[in-house]
This record gives C-alpha cells, sequence and structure tokens, in this order.
C-alpha cells in the first residue's frame, strides 16, 4: 500500500570469504552494479556474482537469455529474459558427450579425445574444486531472475518463479540437492495487461521461462573462464564452439 516501505528481495552467492566469513556483498555491492550497468554491453561469464562460481567440476558465472514469442491468447510478441548467477553443485555439461544435458543450439560437438581427457574431471566421482585447491565446498546455488514485459500480479509472478525452476532441472544434474540454495525471482515490467485472457498468457510464459532459463544456465558456464585452480569449459573443450 502507498506509504508503507517495499519489501526488496535479494540473494547471494556467498563464495567468497576471503578467509573471513564477515566478507559479503550487500546493498551498496547491488547499486555499484546497476551504475556500472549499461543497455549496449551483456558480461557473461566471471562477472559480477559469477566472479567466484562453481558449476560442478567447472567454472561457473554468470548467464543471460531471452526469446520473443507470439502469444496466440493476446495476439501480440511477448518477451522473456533471464539472467542467472551458476553455483551449483550439480554439472551443467554430460561428461559423457562434452554438451550441455538438453543440448544447446549452435553448439559444436567437441572431438572425441578432449571428451575423453575430460572426463577424469567432470564424471559424477570428479571432485568439486574451489577457487583455493580444496576437494569439495558446502556452500552452493544458483540465483536468477525471470523478467516479463507484460502486467502481471504477485501470484502470476510467484508461478513463473516455480516454472523457471524446471528449466534449473533440465541444465543441471544434480539440481536442487541439499547443498544447493537455488532461488528464483521473477518480475513484471507492467507494460501490457493480459486482462481476461491472463490464463493460457500465463501458460504460454511459463513454458517459454523454463527454456530460457536454461539457456542462461548454460550460457553462464559457456562464457566462463578459468580461475585458479577451477578449470573452464572452454578450456577443457576447446574445440567446441558457438
Amino acid at each position: 500500500m502507498r506509504g508503507e516501505p517495499a519489501a526488496v528481495p535479494a540473494a547471494v552467492l556467498f563464495d567468497l570469504p576471503m578467509g573471513d566469513w564477515g566478507n559479503r556483498p550487500g546493498a551498496e555491492f547491488g547499486r555499484l552494479a546497476c551504475d556500472a550497468a549499461t543497455a549496449e554491453e551483456s558480461r557473461e561469464g566471471n562477472v559480477g556474482a559469477g566472479t567466484g562460481a562453481v558449476a560442478g567440476s567447472l567454472k561457473g558465472g554468470i548467464g543471460t537469455a531471452g526469446e520473443v514469442f507470439h502469444s496466440a491468447a493476446l495476439g501480440i510478441d511477448v518477451t522473456v529474459g533471464a539472467l542467472f548467477a551458476v553455483n551449483s553443485l550439480g554439472s551443467v555439461i554430460d561428461p559423457e558427450t562434452g554438451l550441455p544435458w538438453d543440448g544447446h543450439p549452435g553448439l559444436r560437438a567437441p572431438a572425441e579425445a578432449e571428451v575423453v581427457a575430460a572426463r577424469a574431471r567432470t564424471g559424477p566421482t570428479a571432485g568439486r574444486p574451489s577457487r583455493h585447491g580444496t576437494a569439495s565446498r558446502p556452500l552452493n546455488t544458483t540465483i536468477g531472475v525471470v523478467a516479463v514485459d507484460l502486467a502481471l500480479t504477485k501470484a502470476h509472478c510467484k508461478r513463473i518463479a516455480v516454472a523457471a525452476h524446471d528449466g534449473l532441472a533440465r541444465a543441471i544434474r544434480p539440481a536442487h540437492s541439499l547443498a544447493d540454495g537455488d532461488t528464483v525471482f521473477a518480475l513484471a515490467t507492467g507494460e501490457r495487461e493480459p486482462g481476461a485472457q491472463w490464463v493460457p498468457v500465463l501458460d504460454e510464459v511459463c513454458a517459454v521461462a523454463a527454456g530460457v532459463v536454461r539457456r542462461a544456465i548454460v550460457r553462464a558456464v559457456l562464457a566462463a573462464e578459468p580461475v585458479g585452480e577451477v578449470t573452464s569449459y572452454t578450456s577443457l573443450y576447446p574445440s567446441a564452439r558457438e
């Protein structure tokens, strides 16, 4: 209601203690990130919250994706976008193929020799590295936001956030482990009202959101670069190119 303080949800990747667990990002970090952002530049991989991220045994990071689809219910084009920080216990890459679990449009399969050589580092028994060289870390999470250019209610946005977790489960295996704190936020820009057609429109948006989230998570790993002991997808599979 007007005059009441707004509740602003937030989440962080708590992965850079640097010897002091009191070091963590706060509201000021978010403000500085917004100030540094531009409409022309899209940065992925080892930036912002993705700096210290690890996905399975590979470097994680920031990934983005979007899709414009034609809504049959409204007869207009609707845009759905996603931005995710991937710091998951599970892997985004299938060690048997060297490719994302659900594939990725335009990504060329890596050479068989690279796949064989990488299996020891990316398979189910591979240790999870850290920036400091330890074999495993108990702190993992994939967090992100999905946005749509419609006017939706809080309940509608909650439904989109739930559907977005389907995309997370398609991209990461295993997903939603007890060692992960996976969180998805959803927002609507308020540009256009779905009106009485909100039920079929919401179904359309949810279906698209799951795919957009999956692609954003994959992009986070494909765009990441090695850090310390943590290797990256492009380092293990140099012949795989988008």
